[in-house]
């Protein structure tokens, strides 16, 4: 009964959608789904509009018409249609189509405005040659006119700044204990007794630190130096962070956590400008987040010594840098490029290191640094002031003539610097005699002065406002980004992409957890106010948790922590920390489910100390791989498996358990009309597992179901033993198993047939592909089969050495001894487990198992290739390995590629011959892909790597890398703490619609859709939550919970639902919640396959989204949240803009 109900009752729908469908088409002819007829997309809907326009004076027409509609409505139900069963078990595969509104394939198919110096065509014109320039090694020698600055006087600000790594030789707490509290008791101490002395800080996580041990006399000093504009924070985020292998989300989640610190305990202090001088290259997307933040100005330093180079020559060190997708100039940042080698003292005052050297007065003869020019400072007395301030003038005017405007920046500290009493007297009082002596003689032609950086940026502007009436138009505008780094000769720091890959992966899946906790708490918080009845105690244990958690991830987006540049102990420590923030938003996600599927929250009665679900990835150690929890089925008893689904779009994914028998069934229970439960039985796969030794387990078993999960919801899952082999339902099957090149007959283990196989080419297939293997194993091409073309996608594993002589490869540098050598499996043991639902090839070797599956799925996981690597480079043996995975295709894509930055943005990738094979590695945070006029093969990866495309048709990424020296950077040790370490990768096929209009020749491109949600289904996988045995009755647990009325669109991704904290010292959570949105820009050539979703114009109604819970007020705020905008009612329409981000606080 409940099937045909379910059938009328879809039925009934349809017929109400197509008549809809019609009115609406007759009505508003602008608007249509790009993918309404699959034969002919863009051709047919021109012909459909023709049709509607004329369908009162052409009836000769309408039967052609009716037709027209008919098959887009047949679309729509393809589109809706809910998974069938048949009788053998099967799926019955409906492909799905998203409902794109035409107009939003413009934005990609658009070029973006233009800028001045566009860093493409900067590479392009580069011959990256690297000749000695003298004093000043990557330059020249500078030369200026002595009248130079006779009517602008030249104005010189000194900035004292002390950079303060979170962990790098030392832990984070080491470096605290030792230097970094010293530095800011100093600070305070120091600039009170100097009243016209100033001083920069950037990290707020050392500065909370130090905060939490003051008395409200220091605290007090530290609030009027702010005020007074001689303390100022740079940036303000927890860290200053990496800009390759961090994601946007994390980028923004620590600088929001920083900016909520300053908010709470600074009174509402907000930073201006952004410093980050020590990141190894320098992304756009940090630019953009800054600008949206509502910071106005930022500096960077560590970039190309050729583009240093070029842009001291051009003097367009100083530019508004804009995204390279922009179409109309609303993302610039003035931004300020340090010109010289480092941001320590020898290298900021001018072109000779040496000379600069001399004016660091930590280093006077005694001290505990000294000058390695073998020339030390002096300190400055009346008779030497004349020639040293001289000699130092000098250096800031060959300086000065690599700028446009008079106003000249110098940094003063380096790396844990103004820790000590004396070194603030003997900087202050040396530096305060050579400023009186030029800032007394007019006839120098310039001011010296000390500063703060957002002091340097107020007179660079008002500069260009005199000479152009706007503060920035007097800075060239730049596109781009500033990958790959080079600090000398052909040393690429393209090796720390991929340094430590374990704990890169790592921090991948703590950041899907504290996202996933941060929603799931938001909603149970705001349920908890829409029935009527706090539950404090959980409320303040989960958010004392969230705030622990924020900070660890925080920490480790840190340039020396994501990186893999840190010492082996810091390393771990950084790894006990993200182990520990696992296990409190495993705590916060379990509680916070238990609350929302309680059928009567007001009685709820939450038990702070329970544990009511097991969420199925259990670690032993920091650097353990996660593994499975096995559900044992006692007999008679029901096993609840709850999905949770953190993305704002509803999924039909495939999920796998470990279970103990494979007589099982698994069903959900539905309430029909509200009152009988009926049970609706699901598809299941039983699948072996396979132990250490190569067996199959006769004690654990893997089934595999299409889970059905709805928008930022829960769903549960019943399984239940079955007692007999007669009482199996039909939907369950069984995998097939063969083996290839075992030295051993592995037992028959019920209920699996295997079967022993000689080497032979074989296939593996699903409703969306067919994928072919060599005899040895490895993908060869796959097959789409909706247009039947195979294209060769081979996919092969190389190792590369490092130099025999000179520098070596190291934690930072990639210095190879030449292209990879292809690695040779010799009789691998293969493995094929093939079925209905989910099917499988694995390769073992001795340090690698590679796995490649395939789902028969709906949704977005049956559109790609599943790839999987567990290496283990854990021994002597493998010293100076690097360990890449090499696709080799046969797409015509010449020596172009694409890379992501930060999982934000896509950028257009050329390869060079004049650039070293070091040089053409670049990060890839989560995606890179390769295109030709017909087809596009993305390889979509949950962690970040280095990459690269060295040959037409190839794409490769660099999996581990084992290194036995250090590289000279700084860390003092190789790389040699390897961890097996698991890399996952989804590889997709497309093929571009015939006709359709791809995207102009310029940096900017864009994933498809498909592609975008291939990504977010790999960083942000369904949750598994496994229900501990406890004493709940049934009745008062609800099956579901689905608080969204209409879910986002297709191209909007709910970047975060944040609760805020209440208070400075508060760990109570607060009535404010923010959430954060994000218009992905995409390619609409390519079919949304496996999507249920639409797109209109990027519109979201918050009102639509959450119609229970949430107050009717919302607040638009600046990205980070420093800053509230407009006040808008919950029912308006907001459109936001293709690839922005966007902020709103709402209130429960």
């Amino acid at each position: 009964m409940m099937r045909i109900r379910k059938a009328n009752a879809i039925l009934g729908t349809f017929l109400l959608l197509g008549g809809a469908l019609l009115l609406y088409l007759t009505i508003d002819e602008s608007k249509g789904d790009l993918y309404g007829n699959p034969e002919a997309q863009k051709s047919e809907l021109q012909s459909l509009e023709a049709k509607l326009k004329n369908l009162e004076n052409d009836l000769k027409h309408n039967a052609n018409i009716i037709s027209d509609l008919k098959g887009v409505v047949k679309d729509i139900l393809a589109t809706k249609k809910e998974t069938l069963k048949t009788s053998s078990g099967e799926v019955q595969v409906n492909k799905t189509l998203a409902n794109i509104h035409r107009k939003d394939g413009k934005f990609a198919q658009s070029p973006p405005s233009r800028c001045d110096v566009e860093m493409d065509k900067v590479y392009s014109e580069l011959d990256f040659s690297n000749p000695d320039g003298g004093v000043w090694k990557q330059g020249w020698d500078v030369k200026y006119s002595d009248d130079q600055w006779g009517r602008d006087k030249l104005k010189v600000f000194i900035i004292p700044h002390s950079h303060n790594d979170p962990g790098w030789i030392k832990t984070f707490e080491k470096y605290y204990r030792d230097q970094t509290n010293k530095i800011l008791t100093n600070a305070v101490k120091k600039l009170t007794e100097f009243p016209n002395m100033k001083f920069i800080w950037a990290e707020i996580s050392y500065l909370a630190l130090w905060w939490a041990e003051q008395n409200e006399e220091m605290r007090g000093q530290f609030l009027r130096l702010l005020e007074e504009e001689r303390l100022e924070i740079v940036t303000g985020g927890w860290v200053m962070p990496d800009e390759a292998s961090t994601s946007y989300s994390a980028m923004l989640e620590q600088l929001i956590h920083g900016h909520e610190w300053c908010n709470l305990h600074l009174r509402g202090y907000k930073p201006i400008s952004g410093w980050s001088i020590d990141p190894f290259g320098m992304s756009p997307t940090m630019a953009y987040i800054l600008k949206r933040a509502g910071l106005d100005n930022m500096l960077i330093q560590r970039t190309h010594y050729s583009i240093k180079k070029k842009f001291a020559r051009d003097k367009t060190l100083e530019f508004s840098w804009r995204q390279h997708w922009d179409h109309n100039s609303t993302t610039d940042m003035l931004c300020h490029m340090m010109p010289f080698y480092s941001y320590d003292i020898p290298h900021t005052c001018g072109p000779d290191p040496k000379i600069c050297c001399q004016f660091d007065f930590l280093r006077l003869p005694g001290g505990r640094a000294s000058c390695p020019w073998n020339v030390p400072p002096k300190r400055i007395s009346d008779s030497n002031v004349r020639e040293r301030s001289l000699t130092l003038l000098d250096q800031y005017k060959k300086k000065a003539t690599l700028y446009k405007t008079n106003v000249l920046l110098i940094p003063l500290g380096d790396d844990f610097r103004w820790d000590g009493d004396k070194e603030w007297n003997d900087q202050y009082t040396n530096y305060q005699k050579i400023m009186e002596y030029i800032n007394s003689h007019s006839e120098l032609g310039a001011t010296v002065q000390w500063g703060t950086l957002t002091d340097y940026f107020k007179a660079a502007r008002a500069y260009s406002e005199e000479k152009t009436g706007d503060e920035t138009r007097f800075f060239p505008s730049l596109s781009g980004d500033f990958f790959t780094y080079a600090d000398r000769d052909d040393h690429y720091w393209s090796g720390y992409f991929t340094s430590r890959p374990f704990w890169k992966a790592l921090d991948r899946t703590l950041e899907a957890y504290l996202r996933g906790a941060e929603i799931i708490f938001s909603l149970a918080w705001a349920e908890m106010e829409y029935t009527g009845a706090d539950k404090t105690e959980v409320a303040k244990e989960c958010m004392a948790k969230l705030l622990y958690a924020r900070q660890m991830v925080g920490l480790f987006q840190h340039h020396d922590g994501i990186t893999g540049t840190a010492k082996d102990h810091v390393v771990i420590d950084y790894g006990e920390k993200m182990l520990l923030s696992l296990k409190v938003l495993k705590y916060v996600i379990q509680q916070s489910a238990n609350y929302l599927l309680s059928g009567q929250k007001p009685r709820y009665e939450p038990r702070t100390d329970t544990l009511y679900f097991d969420l199925d990835d259990n670690r032993e150690n920091a650097w353990s791989l996660p593994q499975k929890t096995v559900i044992n089925m006692d007999a008679g008893r029901v096993k609840k498996l709850i999905l949770y689904n953190s993305q704002s779009k509803q999924r039909k994914e495939f999920v796998t358990f470990r279970i103990s028998s494979p007589k099982i069934k698994v069903y959900t229970r539905n309430k029909v009309d509200g009152e009988e439960v009926e049970e609706e039985e699901v598809p299941v796969q039983i699948s072996p597992v396979f132990e250490v030794d190569g067996e199959i387990s006769n004690m654990e078993y893997e089934i595999s179901f299409l889970a059905n999960v709805p928008p930022i919801g829960l769903e549960t899952y019943m399984v239940e033993e079955v007692k007999s082999d007669e009482d199996l339902v039909e939907e369950v099957s069984v995998a097939s198993v063969r083996i290839v090149n075992s030295k051993k007959q592995p037992f028959q283990v019920a209920p699996f047939s295997v079967e022993q196989m000689d080497q032979q080419t074989f296939t593996l297939s699903n409703t969306f592909l067919k994928a072919s293997f060599k005899s040895n194993g490895m993908l060869e091409s796959l097959t789409t089969l909706d247009s039947g073309e195979t294209t060769q996608t081979r996919i092969e594993f190389f190792k590369y050495g490092t130099r025999s002589y000179g520098d070596k490869s190291g934690a930072y540098l990639f210095l190879p001894n030449g292209h990879g050598q292809p690695l040779q499996f010799k009789n691998p043991v293969i493995r094929i487990v093939q079925g209905k639902l989910r099917s499988y090839v694995e390769i073992t070797s001795s340090w690698l198992n590679h796995r490649v599956t395939l789902l028969n799925s709906p949704g977005v996981d049956g559109t790609g290739v599943h790839i999987e690597n567990d290496i283990s480079l854990l021994t002597r043996e493998f010293d100076n390995w690097e360990v890449s995975m090499r696709i080799d295709s046969a797409i015509n894509s010449g020596d172009i590629f694409f890379t992501d930055l930060n999982a934000f943005q896509m950028i257009r990738r050329k390869r060079y011959d004049k650039l070293t094979l070091q040089g053409n590695w670049y990060p890839v945070s989560t995606m890179s892909y390769i295109q030709d006029e017909s087809s596009r093969l993305s390889l979509i990866s949950q962690q970040p790597l280095g990459g690269t495309s060295l040959n037409s048709g190839q794409l490769e990424v660099m999996l581990d890398r084992r290194l036995a020296q250090d590289d000279n950077r700084g860390v003092f040790q190789g790389v040699q703490d390897n961890k097996i370490t698991n890399n996952k990768f989804t590889l997709l096929l497309e093929r571009q619609i015939s006709g359709c209009q791809q995207e102009p020749n310029s940096q900017a491109s864009y994933p498809s859709l498909l592609a975008h949600a291939a990504r977010h289904s790999l960083l942000n996988p369904l949750f598994r939550l496994i229900q501990l045995p406890l004493d709940v009755p049934v009745s008062s647990v609800q099956t579901r919970y689905n608080p969204v009325r209409e879910p986002l669109d297709c191209d909007i991704q709910l970047i975060n639902l944040r609760t805020r904290s209440q208070g400075s010292f508060s760990q109570s959570p607060s009535d404010k919640a923010a959430l954060i949105l994000h218009r992905q820009g995409f390619n609409s050539c390519y079919r949304p396959v496996g999507l249920t979703c639409q797109t209109s114009g990027g519109k979201v109604n918050l009102d639509e989204v959450f119609p229970r819970l949430y107050s009717s007020e919302v607040n638009q705020v600046s990205l980070s949240l420093m800053y509230e905008g407009m006040k808008m009612e919950k029912g308006f329409t907001v459109s936001i803009q293709p690839m922005e981000l966007y902020s709103f606080l709402l209130t429960r």
